[in-house]
């Protein structure tokens, strides 16, 4: 059985009274310091000592340690055991007794130097967050007439999720980082003045939070930024409804673009809903505007939860396209939900007469719109068998 152990770190990483505190208690409970990995740290179980720690600023060196100081440190009676996180080297005895500084100006100077190179490292962070937001904000177009009436149509097609979560995972990060600053100008002022600081166990949680949701950002900037996301596939064999199949064998498809397509569009990635386009246009004759011919569009978004699915499809329902309203349809063929609109027809100004579908099946979501002369309303078996095998 293994001798380590990983433990949450719930002390702010920068208050280094509470966390010498911490890790004695953990010493006290059989658990020796190892290592750290981000908010967690990592212990050697053993038998309960009463151990003190001490931790010391660690160098800005490229192997961030410094052989001189911890030599200096066992002459003293204490033990190096390693790193914490790159800010501190940890040193442990078993000497009650034993003196970490004897000079408090060389404490205090090493304090004084610690806090400006975290300082400048979190002007370092707040341009990086900054950068992190820009990447999203270009991307998002949003009014508040959207998140409003349609809010759940509106993080389906703009990032809107990914955002967020950048600003509360950067916000945590900044407040984490804020606070162990305020702790460490407190920390200088008590070793001025000769009193022993205090020591809380709380504040490693923000920077845990935030840390694991900068986390899942940057997996989901990595996945839209380099493409991931993109999971086309051939038409042929996709199973999904056809205009030809609507339309008739002698239909003549156009075969320019974005009139047809011969790959299925699907979306794929962390933080935005599964999604699916097709579409397709009848070929109108030389001379013939292409929008005096039939054509097909699919768009299909699948979510995390069968209710947000339920509420796209209120969102949709509430659209009125060129004066046609959603009336709902008897579920049939295993769908939940069918609601069906029949856009305003005029002979004078319209070749085809316009249908519109939306057909919820658990967490995904059909939209299907059609110009032509067939009913749609025929198909929903076909459509349903489509979203089964989505």
């Amino acid at each position: 059985m293994s001798r380590l152990t990983i433990r949450f770190t719930p002390v702010n990483g920068y208050d280094i009274p509470s966390l010498e505190g911490w890790l004695e208690r953990q010493a006290a409970k059989g658990l020796t310091f190892a290592l750290t990995a981000g908010p967690f740290t990592i212990f050697e179980r053993g038998a309960p000592a009463s151990l003190r720690y001490h931790l010391e600023p660690a160098p800005s060196k490229p192997d961030w340690t410094d052989p001189e100081l911890n030599a200096l440190y066992e002459e003293a009676g204490w033990r190096y055991l390693g790193l914490l996180r790159r800010d501190f080297a940890v040193f442990v005895t078993e000497d009650p007794q034993a003196q970490a500084h004897t000079d408090p100006q060389i404490w205090d100077h090493a304090l004084k130097r610690f806090f400006r190179r975290k300082l400048l490292g979190g002007l370092g962070l707040l341009v990086s967050g900054l950068l992190l937001l820009s990447l999203y904000w270009q991307r998002v177009s949003v009014s508040w007439y959207d998140l409003r009436w349609s809010p759940i149509e509106t993080m389906s097609r703009c990032p809107l999720i990914p955002l967020i979560l950048s600003v509360l995972g950067l916000a945590l990060v900044d407040l984490s980082w804020l606070l162990g600053l305020i702790s460490l100008h407190r920390h200088r002022r008590a070793v001025s003045a000769g009193r022993m600081p205090p020591r809380r166990a709380r504040g490693g949680g923000l920077l845990a939070a935030g840390t694991l949701l900068l986390a899942v950002v940057l997996a989901e900037t990595l996945i839209l930024f380099t493409g991931l996301s993109d999971r086309s596939y051939p038409l042929e064999g996709s199973g999904f409804v056809t205009l030809e199949e609507i339309e008739g064998p002698d239909l003549q498809i156009s075969l320019l673009w974005p009139d047809y397509m011969d790959r299925i569009s699907h979306d794929r990635s962390l933080l935005m809903p599964e999604r699916w386009y097709f579409q397709e246009r009848a070929w109108a004759g030389h001379g013939v505007p292409t929008g005096d011919a039939p054509y097909l569009k699919l768009s299909a978004c699948r979510y995390l939860f069968p209710w947000l699915a339920e509420e796209r499809a209120k969102e949709e329902s509430r659209i009125l396209w060129n004066g046609g309203e959603y009336q709902p349809l008897a579920p049939v063929c295993g769908l939940d939900q069918i609601l069906i609109s029949h856009d305003t027809f005029d002979p004078e100004r319209d070749a085809y007469p316009c249908t519109r579908l939306v057909l919820r099946q658990g967490d995904t979501v059909l939209f299907v719109e059609y110009q032509g002369e067939q009913d749609l309303a025929r198909f929903l078996p076909r459509f349903a068998q489509m979203m089964e095998g989505l």
